[in-house]
């Protein structure tokens, strides 16, 4: 038999390690399977056995008591101290048994805090976000109105004088407030500041401008009365305005002025 007979006849034995048709997978993983099964089995045991040993350390360390406090903006009408004093009675208990609720409710009760938002912070902290009314206007003797036309009753009303003040029946400060923003819209660029808008009980609007002018609009086509104001006020000589105390829309064709000297005088503007 030459050479390359031999080469052909010459038997393949097979591994009997690995099995026909699966490639390079082992021919019995399962046993390590098991093993490693039996080892975390194992180690969940233990951890399981230190947890129970530790249980009471453990509970404390996660349930710290909540003593510092993280606040997420700027204040302007509500101070440090009035949220400080809020707060004293809640703080100081463990972390899972901190109130938010009770937290932000009772921030909210502060009538300068329309919103709280209260987050407890890992691990012995409480995150505050605090949202403030905006006053626009007083309304009345005691309360503030809001940019909404919702009333709200703060303390010092005397920090807020600079605001305008307006008046009318009850309910009715929505409608006061919307007409004050369109009659201040329509002074502003002659240089007039609304300081007080009043609605009568009949439905009359009366106004002081720049703290001094009062102008009696009346119940009807008040827009209109306010434009024929303004075209007197631009044609009035700049030296006397000074001298009017009051002028009275209420007329179809013209108005009255009244000014510092006692006699009324009407003045035909059309």
């Amino acid at each position: 038999m030459n050479r390359a007979d031999r080469t052909r006849t010459r038997k393949i034995v097979a591994n009997p390690a690995w099995r026909p048709g699966h490639g390079s997978q082992p021919l019995n993983p399962v046993p390590r399977i098991k093993r490693s099964l039996v080892i975390v089995f194992t180690l969940f045991l233990g951890i399981g056995a230190l947890v129970v040993a530790n249980a009471d350390s453990l509970a404390q360390r996660l349930n710290q008591p909540v003593t510092k406090v993280r606040m997420d903006n700027q204040w302007q009408r509500v101070s440090d101290a009035e949220v400080q004093s809020i707060l004293a009675g809640f703080m100081g208990v463990g972390y899972f048994d901190f109130d938010v609720v009770g937290v932000k409710e009772t921030l909210q009760e502060h009538p300068w805090i329309r919103q709280a938002s209260v987050k407890k912070l890992w691990p012995n902290s409480v995150g505050l976000l605090l949202t403030e009314e905006v006053a626009i206007a007083r309304w009345g003797n005691s309360s503030v109105l809001n940019q909404y036309g919702e009333i709200f009753q703060p303390q010092n009303l005397g920090a807020l004088q600079s605001l305008p003040l307006l008046e009318g029946p009850q309910d009715m400060q929505i409608r006061v407030m919307e007409q004050y923003r369109a009659v201040n819209q329509l002074f502003f660029p002659a240089g007039l500041r609304v300081t007080k808008l009043s609605l009568s009980d009949r439905g009359s609007w009366q106004l002081e401008l720049n703290s001094n002018l009062m102008v009696i609009a009346g119940r009807e086509n008040v827009m209109d009365r306010l434009h024929r104001f303004l075209e007197f006020y631009g044609q009035y000589p700049a030296e006397e305005p000074g001298g009017v105390l009051a002028v009275d829309l209420r007329y179809d064709n013209g108005l009255a002025v009244r000014s510092v000297a006692p006699e009324i005088t009407e003045v035909a503007a059309r």
